[in-house]
């Protein structure tokens, strides 16, 4: 039975890994830019001020945060690279840290 739960949740893992659910902000679009190793994230609307996009990296190996540039609502656009020394890096979502 425990080897049964285990194969399970090893399945729901690998499948939350592989399957990237876009973190789509409340008024933010994305946009991929060279073959899918940055984001680009626009914001029209939601709190005022300034954000910055957080890419989920992954290139095969593993998994990291990589943080943007500081982009500005209805304004300049954030930019998250990622980048690593080992395999492909790729991005495999995002989110949006209001600052």
């Amino acid at each position: 039975m425990r080897r049964i739960v285990a194969c399970v949740a090893l399945a729901i893992a690998a499948t939350a890994i592989a399957s990237p659910a876009q973190a789509q902000e409340r008024g933010c679009y994305e946009d991929y830019l060279r073959d899918g190793r940055t984001i680009e994230v626009f914001c029209d609307e939601g709190r005022p001020g300034r954000f910055r996009a957080v890419a989920h990296c992954t290139n095969g190996l593993g998994v990291w945060d990589q943080y943007g540039t500081i982009g500005r609502v209805r304004g300049e656009p954030s930019v998250a690279e990622c980048t690593s020394l080992l395999g492909y890096p790729r991005v495999n979502g995002y989110h949006v840290d209001w600052i």
